[in-house]
């Protein structure tokens, strides 16, 4: 009974420790860290144009491909985004075009004017650019990031950061997960939570075109909320043509 009771005030000190160093972990902080370790935020900042093609290939359950796309994207920066995203589906020649918060479609040279296709396309184009400057992305104003502790993603020692994003009506929308390496502070995979699925996306190359080792390579599985895999479902591919 002596030695639990001498045992406590240890373990409370042990507990309170684990607690301040959570603390001290602030996720702005790892962020800045990450960016820096992907080129800084100079470089980033510098950035004028982007041009890429964007190899997807989808798998079902099976292993089965179910779809491939090749895409060529380019962004221009200014005080507003303005991109361009081509590709051929289905026989059909699309390109999307975002422009002073407008965007138009063109399916074969002709302009599409469908509201649910504007809404469609408008995601697909501002999600391309979100996640091809991951991390950088994370300075973006109004984001919430929360210290989620350190893990251990892929045998490899990481800190994790959270990030809600939410609707106009203020609901929210998709989850991230972000895991960095703790001792290169790279980015080095994301979960996402987006309607009922979750998907982890590792990234397992990084280009050195831009000096700012955005990705190259990537591996997105379909797992559950536990981060347990259940099957590969698409291999993602970037090449860059421009950057200046």
């Amino acid at each position: 009974m002596k030695k639990i009771i001498k045992l406590i005030p240890v373990l409370c000190i042990t507990i309170l420790n684990l607690q301040c160093c959570k603390k001290e972990l602030d996720p702005e902080k790892i962020v800045l860290k990450s960016i820096e370790a992907h080129g800084g935020i100079d470089k980033w900042k510098s950035a004028k144009e982007l041009s890429y093609v964007k190899t997807t290939i989808l798998y079902d359950s099976l292993g089965s491909v179910e779809q491939k796309t090749i895409q060529t994207h380019k962004n221009i920066f200014g005080a507003k985004l303005t991109a361009e995203m081509k590709w051929i589906e289905d026989s059909i020649s699309k390109i999307i075009l975002l422009k002073n918060d407008n965007i138009s479609i063109y399916f074969n040279g002709v302009e599409q004017k469908e509201l649910k296709l504007k809404e469609k396309y408008r995601s697909a184009i501002t999600g391309a650019n979100y996640v091809i400057w991951q991390p950088f992305k994370l300075l973006d104003e109004g984001l919430h990031l929360s210290y989620e502790g350190a893990d251990v993603v892929d045998n490899k020692n990481v800190y994790t950061v959270k990030v809600i994003y939410f609707k106009e009506d203020g609901s929210p929308d998709n989850i991230w997960w972000y895991y960095f390496d703790q001792r290169t502070y790279k980015l080095l995979s994301t979960m996402v939570h987006h309607g009922d699925t979750y998907s982890y996306i590792e990234n397992t190359k990084y280009e050195t075109v831009t000096g700012l080792s955005l990705n190259k390579e990537r591996k997105s599985y379909r797992v559950d909320s536990l981060r347990n895999k259940k099957f590969l479902r698409a291999d993602y591919f970037y090449e860059i043509l421009e950057f200046n």
